[in-house]
């Protein structure tokens, strides 16, 4: 440690230098190939083909703990002392610590783990080769783990040559200065700088929404914004109205910020009113009369050479004559608020006295120098358990699981994470975190969407950025004007598909999220709605496209068995939208042709076709889209109570009964029987969970596929909806329908291949 509460890093105490500088190890090390930054942790192909050695550390974990506290960069990886989660403390810290040493074909890395009720005796060697011996003895003698030898705690950290050119701060890799104890130092602005310039400079897709303006020179800026000041180090905050300003003029960038709504529904704390404007734009007293976490943001905005920043409370205002009305007309702007930011800070912490700053050791949050092999690259040691620490850290807190927040996520190109054990950037090409500051490789926009988390430890990322990314950059073939089956199948699996797998992962993570309000369902999305809107120019209602159908009308949701509740929501969303339901954090959002065994996604799209989860010999469409309505424009974001949003469509049509009987299981299942039909049950999966036993239905079919199940044998499925009549009369005497479920063939084993006989009526439906 030094005076000032730094830390030396890359610095290994006795007993982990002998094992990094030992033979077997350093003639492994040498084989490495440098990492392109495509590669994942997972060590693809060294399953099964790994050598190993293994290496006595310390006699107790108490003892290797000290280490970690001396300094010793590797030791702190290896200890997770206050890292992710704990070593088990039973039996006060029994078991000596052993390190295994392995190597593949492609990698090297170490396996560090206690053994239990393996203690040091008497007879035990005093010097560190011998002890190896010693430990290898014992081990072999006994390998049955579930007695009293049990090895936990297992951490691995991974050894990977890196090229010293994609090293990311600019302070280069080789540094040995002292690292600072806190995320508010210099080399962690460095960093955001560095990271920053990289992308506006070299990222065109993060530029999208500048690069696609209709007049090249403009500049979209928000109503109002924060004016930080601009004497560097002083900072004078004050609320400007951005035209009277002529900021579009000056080409003003400005940021934004993300943060805990608690810190703006306190009452002690600071937000614009009806009644404070005035004062406000004369001047923000920078005290406690402002939180910490937005002081903390006006500060870095200045630190990243911005001058204004855009807070919502303090930016909309929050009460008063005038708040309703500029909450209505701002809050539909948040797709160019957030789309046009330079970067969005966002502070984890959930109270406004959290600040965007953390305390932390650096030596866990910094990649340990092992070994310099040329002046062009070196090997550096993370620990793999920070592959996983975005979804812990950002993904899964508490400020993820506000609903607007995640519309924010999504809408800006450019992220940095405030309030973590360290700090993490988010761009729609790259993510980093300082534990692995190392540049990727940009992964192509199928492998984005590869299951299931994103990592920001230099794996391919998968966020919510990037499927925005995917959705906003696909390039459409449209059909041509003979609308041939195959024409429209092809362009089904080829475009349709895609586009709507990005959308539903958008949906799926938003319904996961919680709201103040339920009626905000559609408005806290509307900015995404929009922004595709602008890049694709996709036709949006109420949660749905037009140009997804039929697959964005054959939503389901899946609870738990068992379980059976309303889902009815104060959104006023029509029946056909999965917007007019509200879901708990135990339900999520399901397409009913999604099988329910197999939900990985195809990895690309020529060749073998598949559709959903079977490899599709054919589809056929089974309706047709006849009226798509076009409500007042911010009614498809936020529908009016008294106005009904209908759709027109003309298709299959007949008749069934839905029957409530228990599964093998003993717990009720909706079936769905069609009518001059013996026995031909169908899941039917009832949007609501109102008694649906002896209800009269109307099926209206969107859409069917045959499909090889397992690769060898073919099924043939088809899906639509479950309709009721809503009232009779309206619309020159034609029945409106709405809604009540979804059904898919083919889920059960005794239900024929084909559950329709063909000889149903073809009609057109109104669905309100």
């Amino acid at each position: 440690m030094t005076l000032d509460g730094g830390v030396i890093p890359h610095i290994l105490c006795h007993r982990c230098s002998r094992i990094i500088h030992s033979d077997w190890v350093q003639e492994r090390l040498a084989r490495l190939e440098p990492w392109t930054g495509t590669s994942t942790w997972a060590l693809d192909g060294d399953a099964g083909q790994e050598e190993k050695l293994r290496f006595f550390h310390s006699e107790s974990l108490e003892k290797l703990e000290a280490s970690a506290a001396a300094g010793c960069h590797l030791c702190t990886l290896i200890s997770k002392k206050d890292q992710y989660f704990e070593w088990f403390k039973d039996e006060e810290h029994t078991g000596v610590v052993q390190v295994v040493a392995c190597a593949g074909h492609s990698s090297v890395w170490l396996e560090t783990s206690r053994i239990q009720e393996l203690e040091i005796d008497e007879d035990m060697p005093h010097d560190l080769p011998g002890l190896d011996d010693w430990l290898e003895e014992r081990y072999s003698q006994s390998l049955d783990f579930s007695g009293a030898w049990i090895m936990d705690d297992f951490v691995t950290v991974q050894l990977r040559k890196v090229q010293s050119d994609t090293y990311s701060p600019a302070a280069g890799p080789d540094s040995n200065l002292p690292l600072s104890a806190s995320s508010d130092a210099p080399q962690v602005l460095e960093s955001i700088q560095y990271w920053l310039k990289d992308c506006v400079d070299n990222h065109p897709e993060c530029n999208r929404y500048s690069s696609t303006q209709k007049d090249p020179t403009a500049i979209w800026l928000p109503t109002r914004l924060i004016d930080v000041g601009e004497v560097p180090g002083k900072l004078a905050p004050r609320l400007v109205i951005s035209a009277a300003e002529g900021l579009a003029k000056k080409k003003a960038h400005y940021l934004t910020l993300s943060h805990s709504w608690s810190i703006s529904t306190k009452p002690h704390n600071l937000k614009l009113e009806t009644e404070n404007m005035t004062q406000l734009q004369d001047r923000i007293p920078f005290d406690d009369r402002l939180s910490k976490t937005f002081r903390d943001a006006m500060k870095i905005t200045q630190q990243l050479g911005c001058r204004y920043i855009w807070i919502d409370s303090l930016c909309i205002i929050q009460s008063g004559t005038e708040a309703k009305k500029d909450w209505q007309r701002e809050g539909l702007t948040m797709s160019d608020v957030y789309g046009h930011s330079r970067c969005n800070i966002t502070a984890l912490g959930t109270g406004g006295n959290d600040g965007c700053y953390t305390p932390r050791n650096p030596l866990q949050t910094s990649p340990c120098r092992i070994k310099v092999c040329d002046e062009k690259s070196a090997i550096y040691a993370v620990n793999s358990l920070l592959e996983n620490t975005f979804t812990e850290n950002v993904e899964q807190s508490p400020l993820f699981k506000r609903g607007w927040v995640f519309q924010e996520s999504v809408l800006s190109s450019r992220a940095v994470y405030f309030g973590a054990p360290q700090l993490f950037w988010e761009c729609r090409r790259q993510a980093f975190a300082e534990s692995w500051p190392f540049k990727t490789g940009t992964p192509r926009v199928q492998e984005r969407l590869t299951e299931p988390t994103l990592r920001a430890t230099g794996d391919t990322p998968f966020s919510s950025k990037t499927v925005f990314e995917a959705l906003c950059n696909t390039e459409e073939q449209q059909t041509d004007g003979s609308h041939e089956q195959k024409n429209r199948e092809k362009h089904l699996i080829e475009h349709t598909f895609p586009s709507f797998l990005c959308w539903e992962k958008i949906v799926k993570t938003f319904i996961g999220t919680s709201l103040t309000f339920t009626s905000d369902r559609l408005f806290a999305v509307a900015g995404i709605a929009r922004a595709i809107e602008h890049f694709r120019s996709f036709t949006y209602v109420t949660g749905t496209w037009r140009e997804l159908y039929p697959l964005d009308l054959l939503w389901r949701f899946t609870r738990e068995l068992g379980e059976r509740k309303n889902v009815v929501s104060g959104s006023n969303a029509p029946s056909w939208s999965w917007a007019a339901k509200e879901l708990d954090v135990q339900a999520s959002l399901k397409n009913i042709a999604r099988s329910g065994k197999n939900t990985q996604r195809p990895a690309h799209w020529d060749g073998n076709k598949r559709f959903l989860v079977e490899s599709v010999t054919s589809v056929a469409y089974l309706s047709q889209l006849v009226k798509y309505p076009n409500p007042p424009f911010e009614s498809k974001y936020r529908p009016d109570k008294e106005g009904e949003i209908t759709i027109d469509l003309k298709g299959r049509v007949c008749m069934g009964l839905v029957k409530t009987e228990l599964d093998i299981q003993g717990f009720p299942q909706d079936r769905l029987y069609v009518a001059g039909k013996d026995k031909t049950p169908v899941i039917v999966h009832m949007d609501d969970d109102t008694p649906a036993d002896g209800l009269e239905v109307v099926l209206v079919m969107l859409m069917e596929w045959e499909g090889l199940v397992g690769n060898y044998w073919k099924r043939q499925f088809q899906a639509g909806l479950v309709l009721v009549a809503k009232d009779e009369g309206d619309k020159g005497g034609s029945t409106i329908y709405r809604r009540v479920g979804a059904f898919r063939t083919g889920e059960l084993s005794e239900c024929p291949v084909n559950a329709f006989d063909g000889s149903e009526m073809e009609e057109v439906l109104g669905i309100c």
